[in-house]
């Protein structure tokens, strides 16, 4: 095995033990009732220009359909704040230039 894949590997073995501990905890807790989540950790190959692969972790803790589309529609809604806010459209509406 190359150290590449020998690193993806154990890398994926621990977020195995991870997603199983979160898991372990909802329980410890008693929350499963309450909890909504979606856990999905993947590597991503690429197999071309075009083309790749994707070996992925997941676990789900939703109860139906309902859940499914909330949980879908709040990682849409939030996907952009992970770059943090955009300071140029928000310092440009007070008149501000960071330039």
């Amino acid at each position: 095995m190359e150290d590449e894949d020998k690193e993806a590997y154990e890398f994926m073995i621990e977020m195995q033990h991870l997603h199983h501990k979160m898991e372990m905890l909802i329980e410890t807790y008693g929350m499963r009732h309450r909890v909504l989540s979606v856990v999905v950790t993947g590597l991503i190959d690429e197999v071309d220009e075009e083309n790749s692969t994707m070996k992925a972790l997941f676990s789900y803790n939703l109860g139906s359909i309902d859940e499914v589309d909330v949980i879908t529609e709040f990682i849409k809604n939030t996907v952009d704040d992970q770059e943090g806010p955009d300071l140029d459209g928000l310092l440009g509406d007070l008149g501000i230039s960071l330039n």
